[in-house]
């Protein structure tokens, strides 16, 4: 295992310039293909006028996007990754930071929307590299302290924040994150512990959101993971690219997709091991996923600011265990802090957390989500849950709008968004009534065909803010023609 702590820290490393990181079907690259594509995207960088000093990277293929790191870590350019690549949220990324160049896929042209944003490059398209002896001749070493990406939130509590992702720091990351996966995988990964040798992934997450960096994209570049190219959504798509891969096979992913997924009931591969992350995942879909797929399912807990930080196999119970070198500890305000280890700078966890023995944890729910309606208490949690369990109920969320009135207050009631084919807003109504205190009934209660989720399975507040302003506006315009 590499030293993180040191001065600098190869590029990939085991150092094996040999190693394949990539496949797509019987296409496969190494490190040396990667590293020879990712100089001819440094030169042509390097013959733009004036400098670059952050890239916007929005590559949608995995090895389009691991060329696009590589390059900006050889050229000391920080790598921007924005939660969502909305035309608003790259003009605001531009504005922010100067002398910044959008890299994109090479076999699809850049939206005009976004082209007409900035200077942007396509990022040039893997071969296979010469020999190392004439071409890439060996792994290069990055200093530790060198910042290569900044990781923007994914906006389901507010304005998207960027946080800073030093090198040494994230070779360790990885390192920590593949011990705590392998070692509670110790039954089956019989050799390399503490290394994703020999493991290809298959993500369903996009790369430039923290859980997809870490699990797929720094787990081939630092883990010696192999990566599949694809990132399937719809449930027949990742079950024909699990497929297409070789054992033993990963799948990282989210709640959203796996329960779709199983859903489905398509014909699935083995999957030696599953790994979820972005939501809180039902022990009971855990379960029918083990079953399904024939593997171990693993959830990983974390965020854009900290990181991953501890892991836990959902069949076998709620704590979660901690990574090595990361701590937890708590206020006499009852704030519960996370540092140590990979975490760059001490982080206020926005979760309920009892803090146990042993680097163990339980997950009691997010503070934000705790509801107090005229000294009722619930929480957004419980408040889901509750309305997710009508029968008919597909899914469905609970949340706070934000203020609407011309004093700026915040709405006291909560409002709804459930999918529910067939149900109306009063039968739903009348269920939860069954169940909960009148002060936590929904005003209003939106029906939707599918719900607003992102990439990773998310549904961010602008989203949710949207949908209610769309219905309110819908709603004058049938009083306006009345």
């Amino acid at each position: 295992m590499i030293d993180a702590t040191s001065d600098s820290i190869p590029l990939a490393p085991d150092g094996n310039l040999h190693r394949v990181l990539l496949l797509d079907g019987d296409n496969q690259w190494t490190v040396a293909d990667v590293l020879a594509s990712a100089r001819e995207l440094q030169q042509a960088l390097g013959a733009l006028p004036g400098p670059v000093t952050h890239l916007i990277n929005l590559a949608g293929r995995r090895d389009q996007f691991l060329v696009g790191l590589v390059a900006g870590i050889l050229g000391a350019q920080v790598s921007l990754m924005p939660s969502t690549r909305s035309r608003g949220a790259i003009e605001d990324l531009l504005a922010d930071h100067p002398d910044t160049v959008i890299l994109h896929d090479s076999d699809q042209s850049l939206e005009p929307a976004l082209a007409a944003c900035g200077p942007h490059l396509t990022i040039p398209p893997l071969r296979t590299a010469k020999p190392p002896s004439e071409g890439v001749a060996q792994v290069p070493r990055i200093a530790a302290d060198q910042l290569v990406a900044r990781v923007f939130t994914s906006g389901t509590t507010g304005k998207p924040k960027g946080h800073d992702k030093h090198w040494g720091r994230l070779v360790a990351n990885t390192q920590v994150a593949a011990s705590a996966l392998t070692t509670r995988n110790r039954d089956t990964i019989k050799a390399n512990r503490g290394q994703l040798d020999g493991i290809h992934l298959l993500g369903t997450v996009p790369s430039q959101h923290m859980y997809g960096f870490e699990s797929l994209i720094l787990a081939a570049l630092c883990g010696g993971a192999t990566l599949s190219v694809d990132q399937p959504f719809f449930p027949g798509d990742i079950a024909a690219s699990l497929a297409r891969l070789p054992s033993p096979r990963m799948l990282v992913t989210t709640p959203y997709h796996l329960h779709h997924l199983l859903a489905s009931e398509c014909a699935l591969p083995p999957c030696e091991y599953i790994l979820c992350a972005t939501a809180p995942l039902d022990p009971g879909l855990a379960t029918q996923a083990e079953q399904a797929l024939g593997g171990v399912l693993q959830e990983i807990y974390g965020s854009t600011e900290t990181g991953q930080i501890a892991v836990r196999q959902p069949t076998e119970g709620a704590d979660w265990q901690l990574m090595d070198g990361v701590r937890l500890e708590e206020t006499a305000s009852g704030e519960v802090i996370a540092s140590g280890g990979h975490v760059e700078h001490p982080v206020s966890l926005a979760d309920c957390i009892q803090v146990m023995d042993e680097g163990r944890f339980r997950l009691i729910g997010r503070l934000a989500n705790q509801v107090n309606i005229a000294g009722k208490r619930s929480s957004i949690e419980y408040l889901n849950a509750t309305l997710q369990a009508i029968d008919g109920v597909e899914d469905g969320v609970f949340f706070r709008p934000r203020s609407t009135g011309s004093d700026g207050r915040q709405p006291k009631r909560l409002a709804a968004v459930v999918r529910g084919p067939g149900l109306t807003a009063d039968s739903i109504r009348r269920a939860l009534r069954e169940r909960l205190d009148p002060f936590f009934l929904p005003r209003p209660l939106l029906l939707v065909e599918q719900m607003p989720v992102n990439a990773t399975g998310k549904i961010t507040r602008d989203a949710l803010d949207s949908l209610l302003t769309d219905s309110n506006d819908s709603d004058h315009q049938r009083r306006d023609a009345s």
